[in-house]
Order: C-alpha cells, then structure tokens, then sequence
C-alpha cells in the first residue's frame, strides 16, 4: 500500500471505523497476515516489500487498529498486540491497551463517557447542560444548592424580598455579619450586625418611658444587686433630667412609692447570655416616664421627653469621657391606661409618632443615624377600669404591624403578678423585664425579627374556624395551671346578629394550629373571632381574673430568677374573612 494510501486507512480508522474484519472475542487487534518485523510492513521503502490489510480492523464507531511499519506506530497510535490503536478515542482499548468501554459508551480523551453530541458535557453517566443543569452548573463538580437555579453556568437563587444576593448564596445584609449592610462588608470580630450596621458600643443605652408601671409603682425592690457591670445613672433608675454627672452600678431602689422597675431584669438578663456566649453586653438603663400620664403628657414637648434627651446627651458625655463607645439601642414603653380611660381612637399612630420622634431626636444628638427600636406590652388591666374590654390592646398590635422593623409588641401581662389590679409585683416587674430582654436580644443582639404569640391566618369552613398562629417556640399549650380558665380557654366568637352561635369546643390541631367549633355555621355578616379580650369589669387583671387566655407556647429560655419564660398569646379581636 502506497504511503498515501495508508494515511487514508488510519484516518478512516480514526474518524469512523473501516474494513470488514473482525476482532477476537476479546476485542483485540492483530497484526496483518504474512508480515513480520523483518519483512516490512505496510508502506515499506524496501525493493521487495509488500504491503497487506490487517486480518482483523476496526469494527465499530471510533474503533482503530491499524498495522504496524517497521517504524513503529506514528504518534498518537499506541501498539496493542500488534496494532497501531488510538487509545484516546477507541473505545475497545480507552485510555490503555485492553480497556474496553461498555457499549452504551464512548471513548473521549481517552475516558469512557456517554456520547452527548456538540451541546452537552458527560458528567460521569449522564449528559449534561452546564449553562443550565443545578446539579452541574458551569463544570461537573459544581452543584447548586437545593431549588436554587443555574444560569448561564452559575447557581442563582430566587432571594426573598429583604435579601441581597452575594456570589452564589441569598443573604440578609441587615444581620449579616459576613456581609453587614452590602456583600463582603463582614463586622470585626464580636461585633453584630443590626439593621445592616456592625455595632461597636461598650455602652448599650436603654430608655424608658410611659406612665406608672414603667416607673415601679407600688412594686417592692428585688434586684439589690449589680454583678454584670450594668450601669444607671447617679441619680437612679428614675433619671430624671438634671444632675447627671456619672455612671453607677444598676440597682433598684424604693423611692417611697415606686420601686422595682423592668431595668434590672431586662439588663442582666441580657448580660447573662452574653456572658454565657463569651461575649459582653453592658448596659446603661435611664427612665424617664410619669405615673397616670396619657401620651399627650409624655410625647416630644413635654417635660418628661425632654428628660429622655437630657438622659442620652449626659450619657455621650460621661462615656466620653471615660473613653467608652456609647450607643442607644432601644426605647422600652409600659403604656396605655390612661389612653384607655380617655378613649384615645388614634393610639396606634401616637405610638407610631412616638417612635418616628425618638429616633430622629436621639440621631440629632448622637450624631448616629439610624433605627430606634420601640419595645411594648400590651395592657391587660382594663377591667380594673370599669371596662370590659378595651381599644388599647388592638391598637399596640396594629402599631406593630404597621412598623414591623421598628414597633415590637413584647406579650400581654394578664397571666404575671399584680399588687392591686393594675401595679406589678417586684417580681411581676422583674418578670416583665426578662420578656423585654427576650425580644431585645432577638432584634439587637441577634439581628431578627420579633413577633409575639399571634394568629396569622383565620378561616373558616361552616362552623369550624381554624386560626394557625406564628408561634416563636413550638408547639401550642392550653395551660389551666398557670392561668385559670375563664371559658373556651378565652376564646370567644361574636357577629352581628346580636346571638352568635356558642362555641363548643376549642381544640389544638397541631404545633401552631388551633380549631374554634361553634354549635352552628354563622349566618350573619362582622363575624369575628376573640381571645382575652373580654372580662368582668371591675375585676383586677391577673392570672385567675380580669381578661385572659390560657394559649401559650413551649419557649424554654431559661429566666436567671427560675420565672417561666413562655410566651402567651396576645390579646386579639380579628375578623374572620
């Protein structure tokens, strides 16, 4: 054979197999009848030689077995029992002499792989589009994570609204904090991140107002002591506005009428799970609300406002100048009684306006923009009042959900301790301190949202309704014991009609689900759905009287003052859809 024409058999070979031998049972190659190593082979330049087709060749797609010359086999051929072979894309010799490929395979640089023409990869035994596979996306070893996409050969995730994507992964840049505020703003070293800002204080500054029960009235002192470096200023818990000229040691104290406010629970709750973590969290608590004062009396203008903002520009002050970085954090509120008494209709926006005013007068002193969160508990005393029920509750909640990032509903307090009705104990105060530390930590220590026991979705299906409520730490409770039952579990169903139906049985479905059945299906329009919301007036509030409700969660947090930590559902009046 002509050295041309021998060219034409390897090619032929190479691209799609030629010739009508056939190999062995093995799949080897031979070597062409009658030629040997010393007579020559094919394309021979000797006088005498001669040249002969293999008496086995290539049989099938991509298989090669061509014979040897005298020179050798031409690069990239490989001998194989006597034949040149191309062990790249051979499938009955790939990658080496002998490896045959199974026969659904191919033979590609040398690798058995699935034949998947110009558009896809194989990817071990399947075939894959790498611009748009999640499971090999951009290269066979890149998975995307579960549900998220790949385009044009990256993972993409659909983020939820609040999250920024960063790489491949959705994050939220305001708790973040490997990508605080942006992605790759990562915070030093300890520092949290908290509505998209690393926060660096050495002096976390609570304020307080409201009316009585945010100022410790008629509440014995229980917290004596101060053995977490939590501060007040010299003047006291009940700040005040003038003579404030240092730092001391958070204690409470009885001034005659008032004594045990929520600071000391709140404070040293806070640096107790810090400390736990390894970490620190100092805190200076300054109150400044007045007993019986609606929110005219203590919005911004008035008196008692005024000396919140005399509280954080000595507190700057005094920090500074024992080198301190000094931030105010939040504003805690005990309010509502006396806008209960006055029938205040626009409540929720007076909180709302509250805050708003807060916020942008402690930014104009500290120079710090930035949110101010507002932390409240609903009233639960408006029995004591000659009420039956009351607007406030259902207010809180509105103003809550109307700023979800900036007004925080701590819990009601019908199940805690009171002194006459309205007051707190010492330890009911305490108590309620340890709930604000709790919503407190979620939102500034851990970045999160807070959301109380509260329903989250009502239906009904003739005369079952079914409320699923966000619950912050499954599954639901009817406890009787710590709250004694004041019917239906304080649920309670009216409508228009002037009779609703009775319920007759209240239920747990599930972890987060609970089911009303009345004794018909409603036929009459405004149907709503109730808890705590109606007592006997003129009974105290409390656990065994006044508006209540026996639903809560399983929160195990543990209370430094052996207090149950669970979370009980809010007050509610919701209509049913």
């Amino acid at each position: 054979m002509r050295r041309g024409d021998w060219f034409s058999w390897v090619m032929c070979g190479l691209l799609s197999g030629c010739g009508e031998g056939s190999a062995d049972e093995a799949g080897e190659t031979t070597a062409p009848a009658g030629t040997s190593a010393s007579s020559g082979g094919v394309g021979s330049a000797g006088t005498g030689g001669s040249s002969s087709a293999p008496t086995s060749g290539p049989s099938g797609p991509g298989e090669t077995g061509v014979g040897v010359t005298d020179a050798g086999c031409l690069a990239p051929l490989e001998l194989c029992d006597g034949a040149c072979v191309d062990v790249m894309h051979d499938p009955r010799s790939c990658g080496g002499c002998g490896t045959r490929c199974a026969k659904e395979l191919v033979c590609v640089a040398g690798e058995c792989v699935v034949a998947c023409g110009l558009t896809a990869t194989a990817c071990g035994p399947v075939c894959s589009m790498l611009e748009s596979d999640p499971q090999h996306c951009g290269s066979c070893e890149h998975a995307c994570a579960p549900g998220v996409a790949c385009v044009a050969g990256s993972c993409v995730p659909d983020c939820a609204a609040g999250e920024q994507l960063c790489g491949e992964q959705c994050v939220d840049p305001g708790n973040d904090e490997a990508h605080c505020g942006g992605c790759d703003a990562a915070c030093p070293e300890g520092q949290p991140c908290v509505y998209g800002s690393c926060v660096a204080a050495q002096v976390h500054h609570l304020l307080i107002s409201g009316q009585s029960l945010s100022c410790g009235a008629t509440s014995p002192v229980v917290s004596v002591a101060q053995i977490y470096g939590n501060l007040a200023f010299n003047t006291g818990v009940r700040a005040g506005g003038v003579g404030l000229t240092e730092f001391i040691p958070l204690v409470e104290t009885w001034d005659g009428s008032q004594g045990e406010t929520i600071a000391s629970g709140l404070a040293n709750m806070i640096a107790e799970q810090a400390q736990q973590a390894g970490e620190s969290h100092v805190m200076l608590v300054s109150a400044h609300g007045v007993g019986g004062q609606p929110y005219v009396a203590l919005k911004k203008g008035t008196t008692p406002y005024a000396n919140g903002m005399a509280q954080v520009t000595a507190a700057v002050a005094i920090a500074g100048a024992l080198g301190k970085s000094h931030a105010v954090r939040a504003l805690a509120i005990v309010h509502g009684e006396s806008d209960h008494i006055a029938n205040n209709l626009a409540y929720a926006d007076d909180l709302l306006a509250w805050q708003s005013d807060y916020e942008a007068d402690v930014a104009a002193i500290t120079g710090a923009p930035g949110p101010l969160p507002m932390f409240l508990c609903q009233m639960s005393s408006f029995t004591k009042y000659g009420s039956a029920s009351s607007r406030i509750p259902a207010a809180q909640l509105r103003a809550a959900k109307a700023r979800p990032d900036r007004v925080f509903v701590v819990g009601p307090k019908y199940f805690m301790p009171y002194t006459d009705g309205v007051h707190l104990t010492g330890d009911g105060e305490r108590w309620l301190g340890e709930y604000y530390a709790k919503a407190y930590r979620k939102v500034l220590i851990d970045g999160q949202r807070w959301a109380p026991l509260q329903p989250q979705a009502i239906t009904r299906d003739g005369a079952a309704i079914t409320i699923r409520f966000a619950v912050p730490a499954p599954p639901l409770v009817l406890d009787e014991l710590l709250v004694t039952n004041p019917g239906n579990f304080g649920f309670e169903f009216s409508d228009a009609s002037g009779a609703p139906p009775a319920i007759t049985e209240v239920a747990l479905v599930d972890e987060v689900t609970v089911r009303v059945t009345l004794a018909s299906a409603p036929v009459a329009g405004n149907r709503r759905i109730r808890y705590a919301h109606t007592g006997v007036a003129g009974q105290a509030a409390g656990p065994t009287t006044g508006a209540r409700g026996n639903l809560r969660d399983s929160d195990a947090t543990a209370s430094l003052n052996g207090y149950p930590l669970y979370n009980w559902s809010v007050h509610f009046d919701e209509l049913i859809e």
